[in-house]
């Protein structure tokens, strides 16, 4: 993976637009923008015992906003996620709030760069944070990456580094939304996201 630029693919659901922008729009992520992706419908299950987190869900912002497809115009900005696991089985823990954060992109990116797939991508990488119910944490390195042949569904994986579950595996799948216009007549500031039915794990 480049020092400098990481890919992610990110899928966004767009509501609207048209019928060309009524599709799903996969998105590669610059390093610089962190796709809570990983804190973004995880669950968890593994050391102490482990958790199954059932249910999961969140927004990320784009700060500074993505330029529309027909814009030329880049920007070099950050992403933050923040979400909530809920239903967690084991471990001894119910429920979490989860934040995920990436640097400064150090390329420009907007909404058409982030539409064109790069089938080399390693993922995006970058921090996740999950506060438990209880007080304790867990931090995990997570990487980013779209399932082939689902373009609205993107794999979550990542080392518990520290906390909680320490030296356990996180994996996950989340699907994203975009707010209505986003992209094709207002720029990309905010997704949604939720896990799907592939429950995340920590082991």
């Amino acid at each position: 993976m480049d020092q400098c630029f990481w890919y992610s693919h990110i899928t966004l659901i767009v509501s609207d637009g048209g019928p060309d922008m009524r599709k799903s729009l996969g998105l590669v992520l610059a390093a610089a923008l962190m796709l809570p992706l990983g804190v973004m419908g995880a669950s968890s299950s593994g050391a102490a015992g482990g958790t199954v987190c059932s249910s999961a869900a969140g927004s990320a912002v784009f700060s500074p906003a993505l330029p529309i497809l027909s814009s030329s115009a880049t920007v070099k900005g950050t992403l933050t996620a923040t979400g909530t696991l809920g239903k967690c089985v084991g471990g001894g823990v119910a429920t979490a709030h989860t934040l995920f954060k990436t640097a400064k992109a150090t390329t420009g990116s907007n909404c058409k760069i982030l539409a064109t797939f790069d089938p080399k991508s390693k993922g995006t990488v970058g921090t996740e944070t999950i506060t438990w119910n209880t007080g304790k944490t867990s931090t995990v390195a997570l990487t980013l990456k779209q399932v082939k042949g689902k373009p609205t569904t993107t794999n979550i994986t990542g080392k518990v580094t520290a906390g909680l579950f320490v030296g356990s595996t996180q994996t996950g799948q989340v699907i994203y939304t975009l707010p209505a216009g986003a992209c094709s007549t207002k720029p990309l500031s905010k997704v949604t996201y939720a896990n799907t039915s592939v429950k995340g794990v920590i082991k």
